[in-house]
């Protein structure tokens, strides 16, 4: 059977899978000889076992490499549990996790990818408001903030990006998906827009995808202090156990844009 995948009425692409092993909620995973298991959001796909580290270990990573000491990290619907297995690998960090979807956590348990990071006893998971959640959380409570899901922020809310704010610690940084450059560029335009009103530092940077249109997808930092490529910490970047994908090279090169690009690009971005 085939997975179809759809940017608009601009371009679509099919992945083959064998069968659907959990539905609920509009969380499913799919089986795939090729891909691995393959999780999907409201009929997206966010990641496949194969390119799980591509993705999470770019978001993760990169975040945490910029901060020059990161002790607590919001993940923000990440009750799949890939973004809390990557920050488990550094010593230190405590991670709090907001879900929306409930069926998030029964489909890590049917993957049987990251189920046991969220049973860590520096993960704290909360299933509920997004809304309530970050609105009660208290000032400069979060070094690091990772907007997962982006398909279903809406980044013109100021109230939600002003809360995110005000919860970072003084030179706290948050890392948003940020769509696609080749196919969804005002999208993509969006979600850098949404940083520059607050943050003095504003950057894209891309991963690879398997199963996303286009392959190459793309974040976006906003950094109250640290600059993502300037301020990298070496030692943390390229010492840490575990990694299979990210090393400080990576690092530095995901932020590299084409002149082009950059001109298309260069009101929404501050470095």
């Amino acid at each position: 059977m085939w997975l179809t995948q759809a940017v608009g009425d601009i371009v679509k692409c099919e992945y083959s899978v064998k069968e659907r092993i959990f539905e609920k909620d509009g969380v499913e995973i799919y089986s795939s000889g090729y891909f691995g298991k393959t999780l999907l959001f409201g009929g997206k796909a966010q990641y496949c076992e194969h390119d799980s580290a591509m993705r999470h270990e770019i978001m993760v990573h990169t975040a945490i490499c910029t901060h020059e000491d990161p002790k607590n990290v919001l993940v923000i619907d990440g009750g799949d549990g890939a973004l809390a297995h990557e920050l488990l690998k550094h010593k230190g960090v405590n991670v709090d996790i907001v879900e929306r979807n409930g069926a998030a956590l029964e489909a890590a348990s049917v993957a049987g990818l990251y189920a046991d990071a969220l049973e860590d006893r520096r993960v704290a998971v909360t299933v509920g408001s997004l809304d309530y959640f970050i609105s009660s959380a208290e000032d400069e409570s979060y070094d690091i903030v990772l907007v997962n899901r982006f398909d279903d922020i809406e980044f013109s809310d100021r109230a939600f990006f002003d809360n995110i704010y005000r919860i970072l610690t003084e030179k706290g940084l948050v890392v948003t998906d940020a769509s696609s450059q080749l196919f969804d560029m005002s999208g993509h335009k969006a979600a850098l827009s949404a940083l520059c009103d607050s943050f003095r530092i504003v950057m894209p940077f891309c991963y690879t995808s398997m199963v996303r249109v286009g392959g190459e997808q793309w974040f976006a930092m906003g950094s109250k202090f640290f600059h993502p490529t300037a301020d990298i910490n070496l030692q943390r970047a390229d010492l840490t156990d575990g990694y299979e994908y990210y090393n400080s090279d990576v690092h530095i090169s995901r932020f590299a844009l084409p002149e082009s690009t950059f001109k298309k690009l260069k009101e929404y971005i501050k470095r």
